[in-house]
C-alpha cells in the first residue's frame, strides 16, 4: 500500500501542479492558468500534493487534491494522480488520508455515468465511502468559452437530502464559481 505525508502546495510547485491539472482535466473542467494561480491567495482554497520522492527540492508533483473548506462542508474540486503513477494505490491512500483528516461532510463533482471511464471513476469513489446523489447539477463554466457542464455530485460519508444539496450548490456557486443564486 502506498503511504506518504501530504504537503500543502507551495508556490514554487505551481507549474508542476498546473501541468498535471491540465493533463488530467479537459479545459471545460478547469480554469485558465492565470485564474488558477489567483486562487492560491484565497484562504478557503487549498491544494495538498505529493511529489515522486521524499526530496522537497523535487518539484514534480505526482498527485494532488485541490479543495475548498467551508464552515459546514469541504468540496474537492480536483483530484488527480499522474498517469504513470496510477494503479499503485497512491490515489486511494491520498484520498483515505484526506477523509480521515476532514471532520465534516465532503462533496465532489463527477461526470455523468455514460462511459466505462466515468463509471469506473464513480465506483472508485463509492469504494471509499462516497454516495452518488440523484439531483440534477450543472457545473458553471470555469472559462468564458465554455457552457454549463452537466455533472453529478457525490457526498461523503452519506448521501444528502434535497435541502443539503441546495445548500451545497448555493455555496459552491457563490464562492467557487462566483455566480449569485
Amino acid at each position: 500500500m502506498y503511504v506518504k505525508n501530504l504537503k500543502k502546495l507551495r508556490c514554487e510547485y505551481f507549474e508542476s501542479f498546473f501541468r498535471l491539472l491540465s493533463e488530467a482535466f479537459p479545459s471545460i473542467e478547469r480554469r485558465s492558468y492565470e485564474d488558477q494561480k489567483k486562487l492560491l491567495c484565497d484562504n478557503s482554497y487549498n491544494i495538498i500534493m505529493d511529489n515522486d520522492n521524499d526530496n522537497d527540492e523535487d518539484e514534480n508533483i505526482t498527485a494532488f487534491i485541490a479543495h475548498w473548506e467551508f464552515d459546514n462542508f469541504s468540496f474537492i474540486e480536483h483530484f488527480a494522480v499522474d498517469r504513470k503513477m496510477r494503479g499503485n494505490g497512491m490515489g486511494t491512500s491520498m484520498l483515505k488520508d484526506y477523509l480521515k483528516r476532514c471532520n465534516k461532510p465532503i462533496f465532489l463533482e463527477v461526470e455523468l455515468p455514460k462511459n466505462d471511464i466515468s463509471i469506473r471513476r464513480i465506483e472508485f469513489y463509492k469504494r471509499l465511502g462516497f454516495h452518488l446523489n440523484n439531483f440534477e447539477y450543472l457545473q458553471p463554466p470555469l472559462q468564458k468559452q465554455h457552457d454549463f457542464l452537466p455533472l453529478k455530485v457525490m457526498s461523503y460519508p452519506q448521501s444528502v437530502d434535497e435541502q443539503e444539496f441546495i445548500n451545497f450548490k448555493n455555496k459552491v456557486y457563490e464562492k467557487v464559481y462566483k455566480i449569485n443564486k
